[in-house]
């Protein structure tokens, strides 16, 4: 694999931490030490979170928006296939 530079860095590491953190570790942690799940009157199950769901979801969703500013700037970045450099650009 070849090297990363700084855009590769911050979106796998930035990005892909945030949406492993807000799923995965958030997760484990509802999981082991999570609220109880009481059913309530009308035998509904009543969740409470331990993070807040909407903090979550946060979590979540700015980590896809890196890897999408991420993607966007790929594209933009890298040049269209297909072009053959200039004899006066192959030279310089």
């Amino acid at each position: 694999m070849s090297e990363l530079d700084t855009a590769d860095k911050v979106a796998a590491y930035g990005g892909g931490g945030l949406v492993v953190l807000g799923t995965v570790v958030i997760g484990l942690l509802e999981v082991i030490a999570g609220s109880p799940h009481p059913v309530d009157g009308e035998g509904q199950i009543v969740h409470e979170a331990l993070v807040p769901l909407e903090v979550r979801s946060y979590i979540i969703l700015l980590g896809l928006l890196i890897w999408m500013l991420y993607a966007v700037y790929k594209v933009a970045a890298s040049p269209p296939k297909g072009e053959e450099p200039t004899k006066s650009e192959a030279a310089a």
